[in-house]
């Protein structure tokens, strides 16, 4: 339902729109760093293992209370400090009245790891699904509405405050997201937390904050860098990229969620077996991503003209991303798995060196100059390799250094789905050349019949199999006769 809400809002709303929208949430989620800062990862850990959880739960509400407030105090406070004392503004005054509506989205945002991080280490995934399908679908469907209101062109005198109204709808569904999360877990046991339980949770965390801060800059930087430079189109452009290769996280969420909480509970097995099952979910993680981040690559053109025209230009950047996007998502079992070690500081450190180098790039590839210095005035496409780059920097890092503390040398398996994906990639790069399929009518099953062979070549070599195919469907469509 997001994507088809993105097609409503980017095809009837306007791309403008969408942009100030996009800066709006880029700009709320820049200072949401604060709002983490390592906690949402350490909680988790903590919570997984034999302690008093109870006692858990308080100290990590505590502090993310008082996290959230420092982080609505901060926003507000860098908005006025800009308007009032630096006396700037913004391309529209109106992406300062969409901030403040997004400020209750982004509050809540901080606190509901305090409800679903509880439910992910404790493997009832079923509590974090129904919320966030409720929350989705309500969203989404108003979304959707508006946009229908526009291609009837019964939207009024609205004019550029649709960015508040669609700013305030994220708050509103994620109030009522947060309140079922509440409700589904009833009864909560919360315990006044001793200070040294809050004084392990900041020592375990100060190293994590550098890796929870960079992946929030990381995030954002590049459209905040954008909108100043190139305008909102091209900031909306950017974000519908990375929105689009989000699916990548959505299909392979389902196993990565629950990494950590695995690897806690298997630190007795030796290195070889820890190995074996880290280069596992590598394989996994890569099955599953591989296909889609291939298709977004070889079709990016046709697949941005769905949503609109005027991202045509930009379509050189989704292809880029997707890479990217393919490498971020391999990253997740080296990370969790040096986490659990305790190797926290590490990946602060590897995750510092992302955000340098992922900043530093998009500072000399996305503007046309700073200062009188000619610089790559590469737009949106400088901000997509910025993070392709950095992707496959921490990647390989990441990975080294967890064959280093464990002592092993395993060849990884995601190298092979190369090979798997070949025939695929022919055939979606002649659909590019050949078949041109602007049309969704024949873009859809174009896609279709690249997942197809892909699919046929992994059942060939082996990569899955009928049986497991059967056992996902059987989890999916409980019936007898699977």
């Amino acid at each position: 339902m997001g994507y088809i809400a993105l097609f409503f809002i980017t095809r009837y709303v306007g791309t403008t729109f969408w942009g100030y929208l996009s800066y709006a949430l880029a700009f709320g989620a820049l200072f949401s760093l604060i709002s983490d800062l390592g906690f949402n990862t350490t909680y988790i850990k903590f919570i997984s293992g034999e302690g008093d959880k109870s006692e858990e739960m308080g100290a990590y509400l505590a502090i993310k209370l008082a996290l959230t407030l420092i982080y609505a105090a901060l926003i507000l406070g860098s908005l006025f400090f800009w308007i009032y004392i630096l006396k700037r503004g913004f391309q529209n005054p109106i992406e300062f009245w969409t901030i403040i509506a997004i400020i209750p989205y982004y509050s809540i945002l901080s606190l509901m790891p305090v409800f679903n991080g509880y439910f992910k280490a404790t493997m009832q995934s079923y509590n974090i699904a129904v919320p966030r399908l409720v929350e989705s679908i309500f969203r989404n469907s108003i979304f959707i509405f508006i946009g229908v209101l526009y291609f009837l062109n019964k939207e009024g005198t609205i004019g550029a405050n649709i960015t508040v109204i669609l700013a305030l709808l994220y708050s509103i569904s994620y109030a009522i997201y947060i309140v079922m999360l509440w409700m589904l877990g009833r009864p909560w046991n919360f315990r006044k937390p001793h200070f040294a339980t809050i004084k392990k949770y900041v020592k375990f965390a100060m190293p994590l904050a550098f890796a929870s801060s960079i992946g929030i800059v990381n995030g954002n930087i590049d459209k905040i860098i954008v909108q100043f430079y190139w305008g909102a189109v091209a900031t909306g452009a950017l974000y519908t990229d990375q929105k689009l290769i989000s699916i990548l996280g959505i299909l392979t969420g389902p196993v990565s969620i629950f990494l950590l909480p695995m690897l806690m509970n298997n630190l007795k097995d030796t290195k070889e077996i820890q190995d074996t099952k880290i280069m596992e979910y590598e394989r996994i993680l890569s099955l599953l991503a591989a296909p889609l981040a291939m298709t977004t690559f070889f079709l990016s053109p046709f697949i941005l003209n769905i949503y609109n025209g005027r991202y045509l230009m930009y379509s050189l950047s989704l292809s880029i991303i997707s890479i990217g996007g393919y490498l971020g998502v391999l990253t997740f079992p080296f990370t969790y798995s040096i986490i659990s070690k305790g190797h926290q500081n590490i990946v602060g450190w590897i995750s510092l060196n992302g955000m340098l180098l992922n900043i530093a790039l998009n500072v000399l590839l996305i503007p046309k100059s700073i200062l009188g210095i000619r610089l790559g005035a590469l737009g949106v496409e400088g901000a997509t390799i910025s993070f392709t780059v950095a992707n496959f920097v921490i990647y390989i890092l990441y990975k080294e250094y967890f064959r280093k503390i464990n002592g092993t040398r395993t060849t990884s398996t995601a190298l092979r789905h190369i090979l798997i994906a070949f025939p695929s990639g022919v055939f979606l790069f002649i659909s590019y050349f050949y078949i041109k399929p602007y049309s969704s009518i024949i873009l859809f099953p174009t896609i279709l019949a690249g997942l197809l062979i892909y699919l046929i070549m992994s059942l060939w070599l082996q990569e899955i199999t009928w049986d497991q195919i059967k056992t996902i469907l059987r989890n999916i469509i409980p019936r007898k006769d699977l």
